[in-house]
């Protein structure tokens, strides 16, 4: 299968809509640094070539930092995979980079359910995302986006029942940490934030818009598979042996 999104487009599009409290750049390693805030902004990418000496040297680097070691790996090919799989690095988190034309997502009609863009985000919209595991730390993140950007807040018979965050970089519209309330999930709310995430999209000029999510989550796999988005890359995590 041939990707369409390469590891330079895709790391630019999420820096822009989920940005690292603090970006180091040490020979062709990128670090990012984000306590608390989950594996996207605190990963560690490799932008040349492999090589020992310069991995050696950004460890004795990250134990200076204190920072842990995590790798992301948009090649599984690589040589870089290749030499973290031989000292016992683990695969941790694969995950499916899925997009859609903006003009496909908004041609169908949306479940009855309202949707509203928010900026800032609703004190109720950050429970929801606190009793779903996007605690402050991810929530910081959102803040820190500098790009056009936007909460969508999810109501059903006058309850709070989803919630997401979408950014702009360039011409991609970007959506992350959405939530459904666990009483209302299988009733078409995910489908109808999606389709107001496309509209929105739409009237900030987005060809497409573009969503992450891990392999186990099955529930959101299914869910941008039935609105016909395009899987367009993997990636995967790994961290150093326990």
């Amino acid at each position: 299968m041939k990707f369409k999104t390469n590891q330079s487009e895709f790391l630019k599009f999420l820096e822009d809509t989920w940005p690292p409290e603090q970006v180091i750049h040490f020979n062709d390693w990128i670090i990012r640094i984000s306590d608390g805030a989950g594996k996207r902004a605190s990963a560690i990418s490799l932008e040349g070539t492999w090589e020992e000496t310069s991995f050696r040297k950004l460890k004795d680097l990250l134990k200076k930092l204190g920072k842990s070691e995590i790798f992301m790996i948009y090649q599984s090919d690589s040589l870089f995979e290749k030499e973290l799989d031989k000292l016992n690095y683990q695969v941790f988190d694969k995950s499916y980079i899925f997009e859609i034309p903006v003009t496909e997502l908004i041609k169908s009609k949306p479940p009855p359910i309202s949707m509203f863009s928010i900026w800032p985000p609703l004190h109720i919209q950050k429970e929801l995302w606190n009793s779903n595991g996007i605690g402050w730390q991810r929530q910081s993140v959102m803040n820190r986006a500098s790009q056009i950007k936007t909460s969508i807040l999810g109501r059903w018979s006058d309850n709070p029942v989803a919630s997401a965050f979408i950014a702009k970089s360039g011409n991609v519209a970007f959506l992350h940490a959405l939530v459904v309330d666990e009483n209302f999930r299988q009733q078409g709310v995910a489908r109808a934030l999606m389709h107001h995430a496309g509209q929105w999209a739409e009237k900030h000029s987005c060809a497409k818009l573009m969503v992450v999510t891990t392999e186990a989550n099955v529930a959101a796999t299914s869910l941008y598979t039935s609105l016909e988005f395009q899987l367009v890359n993997k990636y995967h995590y790994r961290i150093p042996e326990a």
